[in-house]
């Protein structure tokens, strides 16, 4: 079934309906800003290395093609930023852009390398997207990029495709560096098949690098007891026993009135570099 709607959504696509002339010229607020030459196809990939970034950032996630509430808030920056770029695309009488639904999946493609159809639209992202059955569309606001711009860099070439290095720069005189991120890219398997293709490679994988914040989790636990000022034993539901750092006022408060067997469930963050567990809020 999945090969099926591959070769679908192909034919689709051989009719035309994503090319346009309009797409080859781009304003200066999306062109990468290259610290060195960048393949010439690669050009218009700043646009979803964007808004990917973007997304990770403000939303503190990382890339994951298999989640559907990542894959739609990445496609909902993706389609508000760059999407009125496409002649398919057009704008309602409240402002919101009407993207059909074969729009939103040359996107997806190439944003998430591994596509072979939509997810579910979640509920959570009901406000700010949605489809209309009707016109086999989907509504949604337009972006705000803001005052920064994402800067590609570093590429090497692979046997698929290419490793560039990607920053989410601030526009103002400091040039702060808001996020860095290697993005790992492949041909995009149907470029050819598409008249006037705009985006020439899928998006593999983004690990994150400078500027972003450890993704936060859930879970809950029994407490133990506090190793020190900074540190508590917790047995999770999974039966581990796992020591967390904590250093939110109204954690530690929480804490130190606790007593050994007590239940409760909090948020804590992950830092991959270096191992540590920080309990950020308890429930």
């Amino acid at each position: 079934m999945k090969k099926y709607i591959l070769y679908f959504i192909t034919a689709l696509f051989l009719l035309g309906t994503t090319g346009c002339s309009k797409k080859n010229s781009e304003p200066d607020s999306v062109k990468p800003k290259a610290e060195g030459a960048l393949p010439q196809d690669m050009a218009t990939m700043v646009e979803p290395i964007d808004a990917l970034m973007r997304n990770m950032l403000e939303n503190n996630t990382d890339y994951d093609a298999t989640n559907p509430e990542f894959f739609w808030s990445a496609l909902y920056y993706f389609l508000g930023n760059s999407g009125a770029e496409n002649s398919l695309v057009t704008v309602t009488d409240d402002g919101r852009l009407k993207v059909p639904k074969k729009v939103a999946q040359e996107y997806a493609i190439a944003l998430f390398a591994t596509y072979d159809d939509l997810l579910p639209l979640p509920e959570t992202l009901s406000h700010s997207i949605i489809y209309d059955k009707d016109w086999d569309a989907y509504l949604l606001t337009q972006g705000d990029r803001g005052l920064s711009e994402t800067v590609l860099s570093n590429y090497k070439e692979t046997e698929k495709g290419y490793v560039i290095t990607a920053k989410l720069v601030s526009t103002m005189e400091d040039k702060e560096v808001l996020g860095k991120c290697e993005v790992t890219m492949q041909k995009n398997a149907f470029a050819d098949g598409i008249v006037d293709p705009r985006y020439f490679y899928s998006i593999e994988a983004m690990t994150k690098e400078e500027g972003f914040a450890s993704p936060t989790q859930n879970a809950s636990c029994v407490f133990n007891g506090l190793a020190d000022s900074h540190t508590v034993e917790v047995t999770l539901d999974d039966g581990t026993i796992q020591a967390f750092q904590f250093y939110d006022e109204t954690v530690s408060e929480k804490l130190h009135t606790m007593k050994e067997g007590d239940a409760f469930s909090f948020i804590y963050s992950d830092d991959d570099k270096t191992g540590t567990l920080t309990i950020l809020e308890i429930k």
